[in-house]
């Protein structure tokens, strides 16, 4: 699908890419590989996706254009793309990366809360990150580069419980951009394109939602509690979260009912009343839509995995 993405400057005609992997039918929120350049020069058009994305060069010589400003990279350079920003690549002869790929909601924990919005938001909302390239220099002294290299391996080899390994790897990568960035006194692009207020009204929408998503909440309720209309409401959270409010308010309730397949003895239907979901055949449509296997399938693969 191809779109015309509105950058900081201009428009940038870019292609959608859907990059979601899959680990034994299960799908998995990252993806990776090592890429060798052969002897000529190639060109990786335009294109975006709902994933953050990390290149590490390890060796010669990439070119990159992110949200219309363009970048060189080498031996030991890291470069960062947000999700969903429109970025092509200029392939050197013989030079060798990692690119590892994640959707950004990975970096929230299973209990979601909005302080980690916070945290997260410079990464999903587009073009806010206040550094795109770090240099070889400033990674020699810290544990990023291996860290990407670890996720490479984990993911490439996938040895028992390698989806953590892989998680953990990445949430130590970005703890380090945010500390480092804090450190500095920047100022990690929220308040650029958001009032504190704003921040504020977007918090206790998600407080909001982790206590109640088991209830009706509604789109129209949020945003008279943030003292908004409807349609402005609907623009400003998708822009902050990523996602729009019917398809975040899905993914919690999704996230709390994996947790009580795992944990309880409750039917199909207990759990979709528990969390939220009008009757169980809607929530066996969004299970399958955001797991791509029904409730059942999902509990009787892990009680599979957990006794092998």
């Amino acid at each position: 699908m191809a779109s015309t993405i509105q950058t900081e400057n201009n428009q940038i005609h870019a292609q959608y890419e859907d990059i979601k992997q899959t680990s034994k039918g299960d799908p998995i929120p990252f993806c990776s590989h090592m890429h060798i350049q052969g002897p000529r020069c190639d060109e990786i058009s335009a294109h975006y996706h709902e994933y953050i994305e990390i290149i590490y060069v390890l060796d010669g010589t990439f070119m990159a254009s992110v949200n219309g400003h363009e970048f060189s990279i080498s031996d030991g350079d890291l470069l960062l793309v947000n999700a969903k920003e429109p970025h092509a690549f200029r392939r050197f002869p013989y030079c060798r990366y990692i690119c590892l790929q994640f959707d950004p909601y990975l970096l929230f924990s299973t209990s979601r809360t909005s302080f980690e919005a916070r945290y997260i938001m410079p990464f999903i909302m587009s073009s806010s990150s206040p550094q795109r390239v770090i240099t070889a220099e400033e990674l020699s002294q810290t544990k990023v580069g291996s860290l990407v290299e670890d996720a490479n391996r984990e993911y490439s080899i996938r040895e028992y419980g390698f989806e953590l390994a892989v998680r953990s790897n990445i949430c130590q990568i970005f703890l380090w951009f945010l500390r480092k960035w804090h450190a500095q006194g920047v100022n990690l692009g929220i308040t650029a394109t958001m009032r504190n207020e704003d921040i504020a009204r977007l918090e206790s929408v998600l407080t909001f939602i982790d206590e109640n998503y088991m209830r009706t909440v509604s789109a129209e309720k949020m945003a008279s509690m943030c003292n908004m209309s409807y349609s402005y409401f609907s623009r400003f959270f998708k822009s902050s979260i990523g996602k729009t409010f019917s398809e975040y308010l899905t993914y919690v309730r999704v996230t709390e009912a994996e947790k009580l397949l795992v944990s309880t003895g409750m039917n199909v239907s207990q759990i979709a009343m528990e969390t939220g979901f009008s009757n169980a055949s809607y929530f066996i449509t969004q299970f399958k839509k955001h797991r791509q296997m029904t409730p059942k399938k999902f509990k009787q693969r892990l009680l599979m995995e957990s006794s092998s």
